[in-house]
Formats: structure tokens, C-alpha cells, sequence
């Protein structure tokens, strides 16, 4: 790493030969590839920018020029070369380097982004408020599958500002790009066509891995006086033979796991509910891969509907099919489907239509960070009307829902964490809606509800407590909404003990407290520890389950100072 470790801050770049950049990219590849593989993150989105981001610190002036990325996964290059070389061992770790651009983390990080499709307006609203440097836009092609680039689109067109704005077209979202979006760029690759229509300049096929032409068109771009679009062509995964030749399999890299996990035994009982009913539709947002799907997709390609990175539309979509009489399950990520909220409220719920909304990664996600946690999807899901809300304790459990969920006639959601299924337990009763399980009975006075993954450190701390001589009863309160009311009258008079992993607002802890005021019930006592509504930084699940007292050890200290 001869040349990177001369480059303390961009500036350094600008005094670099055209030999020297080709060489520095070759340091970064190779960094990012050693800890992107030690840490988890993603990989082959940041191999593929590593040039580009080298040209862009060569010709604009950051911070006081502003870049601003969609998505933040492209951002690993720029983070080592604006002054974080030295941390970047840190990677996605507690305390450590976020994998995702962070304003707290740098000045160079222009906003904190996470999600698609953002980026244009962003600097629709820094142009108009006349910050002093230019605005360069770094998009994945990917964003452009997003309706809010387009609402943007259409408003740069009437600003009296100028913006850049880079396509980084490597053919690629997480999984293959699909649509009319994608056709577009194959015609532009091969024939050059222009956003003529909307009288914007569009410099075509710059090939994104040649430092020296990228460095002559983004000058142009900087000299410019109007707002342009630069159509660079990257290879997703370049440097690395792997990732090249597997682009979607090194989209995002971590450790393997040696246990089933939830979106595995998603994926495996979605195929097998399409072998039987011909009517199921599986919808997803640009994470066929990523929610467990592609078994899914070789076995029944034209029951695989991905809409891109269009989570609204595929709510609304999915709305449609349910009215066909076809039966939508919609694969989305916690963070993603807040996204789609209104679609959830007005086309879904104010319809009461039978579409089952399967969200991964609910709860704790670890090393991605604030942006992508699932600590909100039962507060916002529990503010619609009709909604029915489940939490799986373990994967036959998932299996159970999934299955009945297809004769369910309502909408549905089923949330399950990004981890692997901890525990198998014995004790499964068949699903009803609203009810219910006792997975300990003792006649305890004492009672510990949970729900989900959250089910085994519950059910850890019962035994723990039990062999101090404190016999209590657990609790699998699998539907949220509806709870069992009946299973809650039964409890009165006694201590129970809530525990969520998502925040307060329309859990459990929060409807069991509104009942029991409601009934003047001052004989039993409502305890909860939820997720307090705060931003979770990159750590592991682990960690972040331990921070906010969701280990065995928290849970029967808490308990037992209630005693």
C-alpha cells in the first residue's frame, strides 16, 4: 500500500499521476476487500466505484464541494480516502466505522443514507439553499427503480441551480436489475441516447474504470454552467474474481451461518405453498436474494414479482392481485416497508384486503447501523386499521403462520429477525388468530411474555430464576395484534413482565397497560422493557441485545428487582 498510505486527505490526491491513481485504486481494492470480508458489509457495489471515487477527489473539492450518495453501500472508497484509513479495520464494529455515510462520523459525509433513491432530492433542497460548492450526486442504477427519483427529476428541471448527477450503471441493484428502467440503459449502453427530452446534457458510456477519462469528464462536469448527467458503466465486484463472476452473492458478505435462519425457512416454505396453490404471488422490492427468494424464482419464475427499489408500489401492487383474487405475499425489510406506509394504510387496511406482509430483518439488525434497524414496523403497522401482527418464536412456528396466513382473508404481517433460529421448542399449538401459548405453566404469580427471537433469553432467564428457588410462567404472545384478551383476564392480580424488541408505541406493554387503567385494575402490575425509542449505532446483535437489557442476566436482574 505504498501509494494509499501517502493519502491522509483528498488533497493528497490532487498530487498523484495518472500511474500512481491506477495504483492507489489497486491499494483500495485491496483494503476494502480484506475487511469487508473479516466484518461483513458490502462488497462488490464498493470494488465497482473504487475508480470513480478516486476521479471525483481528484477534480471536485470536498467537503466544500458535496457528494451525496444512493445508496450509502458505494461508500467505503471515499470513507478511507477522505481520512478514516486508519479505522477502517473498524468496520461495521461497535464504535467503529459505520458502513454507510454518517454526518456525525466526518464532515466529509454530506448526509446519513441508508435507503435508495434519496440522493437527487437531497441536493434539490442544498441547490436551492444556495450552499457554496458544487452538488455531485453519486446514483446506483439501481435508485432509478425508485419512484421518488423521478419526483426529484422532475423538480431539478425547474431549479435555477446546477447539479451533477453520476448513474453508476453496473447492471446490478442487489439482485439483477428489472424493468423499464433497466431496458433504458441497455438502448443508452449501445446507442448513446440522451436525456434530450428533458433538455439535460447526459455524457454517455464513460467507462467507469478508466481514471484518466473519468477525470476529463467530471472537469467538464465541474466547468459546466447547467445541470448534467454523467452515465458511467462500472463492473459490480471489480478487482476480485468472485465477486465479478457473483456480483449478487458479494453484493453484501458476513459469516456463514451454522444454524437454519428465518428468511431460509421463509424461502423453503414459499416454494412449497406455490407447488400447492397456484394463486400465491411472491413480491419483492430488489431483494429477491437478499429475502430468500431465489429458490423461489428458478421453481415458479412467473409467480416472482420484482418491482425494484419501488417499495410503495409494491404495496399498492400486491393490493391489486389480492382484488384478481390472487394471493400477494410481500417479502420487504422492516426499514424498507416504512417506506411504503401510506400504500400499507390506504390500498391494504382501508380495504381489509388478504395480503401478507413478510418483513425480515424486525428487530435488531447489528452491522448495518441506524438506518437499518426493525425496531419501528409494530408501531406504525399497529397505528392501521384491520391489521393482524405475528412474531414467530421459532422457525416451524414460521412455517405454521406462513401456511395458515394463505386461508387468512385480512391483511397480516409477520415480522422475523435477520439471525439464526436459536431455539426449537416442543410446545406448538396450533394457530388461531389472536391466541396465545403457554411454553411454561407453574400457577405462578409471576409471568414473563415475549415474543419471537426475544422467546429464548425468556426463556433462559425462567430457568435461571427457577433454580433460585422464583417459579414463574412464560408466555408466547405470538399475536400482537390482536392479543388474547381472554389469556390476559386470566393473569389478573398477578406481576406480569413484557418483553419487545421494537419500541413501545403499540406493543403489548403498552395495549395490556391501556386495558388494565381502562378496567381501574389496580391489582395487577404491568412491567415492560421495550427498545427505548433512540438511533442504535453499528454493533453486533448481540451487543445491542445486551445494551438495552435483553440478556439473560438484564432480564432476571430486572425481574428480580420488581419482586
Amino acid at each position: 500500500m505504498q501509494i494509499l498510505d501517502k493519502i491522509k486527505l483528498p488533497d493528497d490526491i490532487k498530487k498523484l499521476s495518472l500511474e500512481e491513481l491506477d495504483l492507489l485504486a489497486n491499494d483500495l481494492r485491496n483494503v476494502i476487500t480484506k475487511y469487508t470480508l473479516a466484518n461483513g458489509g458490502h462488497l462488490a457495489s464498493n470494488l465497482g466505484v473504487v475508480d470513480l471515487t478516486c476521479a471525483l477527489n481528484y477534480v471536485f473539492d470536498f467537503p466544500k464541494d458535496k457528494l451525496i450518495f444512493d445508496v450509502g453501500h458505494q461508500c467505503y472508497a471515499y470513507k478511507i480516502l477522505t481520512g478514516r484509513l486508519n479505522e477502517f479495520d473498524t468496520l461495521r464494529q461497535k464504535d467503529g466505522l459505520n458502513g454507510f455515510p454518517k454526518r456525525e462520523e466526518s464532515e466529509y459525509d454530506t448526509v446519513n443514507s441508508g435507503h435508495a433513491s434519496t440522493a437527487l432530492s437531497i441536493a434539490c433542497g442544498m441547490a436551492r439553499g444556495d450552499i457554496d460548492g458544487n452538488i455531485i450526486c453519486l446514483i446506483g442504477d439501481g435508485a432509478m427503480t425508485g419512484g421518488l427519483f423521478f419526483e426529484a427529476l422532475n423538480d431539478v428541471l425547474t431549479l435555477n441551480k446546477k447539479v451533477i448527477f453520476i448513474i453508476n450503471d453496473n447492471n446490478m441493484s442487489i439482485s439483477g436489475n428489472v424493468g423499464f428502467i433497466n431496458e433504458y440503459l441497455k438502448i443508452v449502453r449501445k446507442y448513446g441516447n440522451e436525456f434530450s427530452f428533458l433538455d439535460i446534457e447526459m455524457l454517455n458510456n464513460i467507462d467507469g474504470h478508466n481514471i484518466s477519462d473519468l477525470i476529463g469528464k467530471l472537469k467538464y462536469a465541474k466547468n459546466s454552467k447547467k445541470t448534467l448527467v454523467l452515465h458511467v458503466v462500472t463492473q459490480k465486484g471489480k478487482g476480485f474474481k468472485d465477486a465479478e463472476l457473483n456480483p449478487s452473492k458479494y453484493h453484501s458478505v458476513g459469516k456463514e451461518n451454522s444454524k437454519p435462519t428465518y428468511c431460509q425457512v421463509f424461502g423453503e416454505t414459499m416454494t412449497e405453498l406455490a407447488d400447492k396453490n397456484k394463486n400465491i404471488i411472491a413480491i419483492t422490492a430488489a431483494m429477491t436474494d437478499g429475502t430468500g427468494l431465489s429458490g423461489f424464482a428458478q421453481r415458479h419464475p412467473q409467480r416472482l414479482v420484482d418491482v425494484g427499489i419501488a417499495e410503495g408500489h409494491a404495496v399498492t401492487m400486491s393490493a391489486g392481485l389480492a382484488l384478481a383474487g390472487k394471493k400477494p405475499y410481500v417479502a420487504i425489510y422492516s426499514t424498507f416497508l416504512q417506506r411504503a406506509y401510506d400504500n400499507i394504510l390506504h390500498d391494504v387496511c382501508l380495504n381489509k384486503l388478504p395480503v401478507v406482509f413478510c418483513i425480515d430483518r424486525a428487530g435488531f439488525v447489528g452491522g448495518d447501523g441506524e438506518t437499518h434497524q426493525g425496531l419501528y414496523d409494530v408501531a406504525y403497522l399497529g397505528a392501521t386499521p384491520n391489521m393482524s401482527i405475528f412474531a414467530p418464536k421459532d422457525g416451524k412456528e414460521l412455517k405454521n403462520i406462513l401456511v395458515w396466513a394463505h386461508e387468512f382473508d385480512a391483511p397480516l404481517a409477520i415480522r422475523y429477525p435477520k439471525s439464526e433460529i436459536s431455539k426449537d421448542y416442543t410446545v406448538h399449538t396450533p394457530i388461531e388468530r389472536g391466541k396465545w401459548e403457554k411454553i411454561v405453566s407453574s400457577d405462578s404469580k409471576i409471568v414473563l411474555i415475549s415474543n419471537g427471537e426475544t422467546l429464548s433469553s425468556v426463556c433462559e432467564s425462567a430457568e435461571i430464576l427457577k433454580s433460585q428457588g422464583i417459579d414463574v410462567d412464560v408466555v408466547n404472545a405470538r399475536f400482537i395484534r390482536p392479543y388474547d384478551e381472554e389469556m390476559l383476564d386470566s393473569m389478573k392480580g398477578k406481576k406480569l413482565f413484557f418483553f419487545e424488541e421494537y419500541i413501545a408505541q403499540n406493543s403489548l406493554y403498552a395495549q395490556a397497560l391501556e386495558k388494565f387503567n381502562n378496567e381501574q385494575d389496580k391489582d395487577t402490575q404491568v412491567y415492560g422493557v421495550n427498545i427505548p425509542n433512540t438511533a442504535y449505532a453499528v454493533a453486533s446483535r448481540k451487543e445491542l441485545l445486551k445494551e438495552v437489557g435483553f440478556d439473560s442476566d438484564s432480564i432476571v436482574k430486572f425481574i428480580k428487582s420488581k419482586l
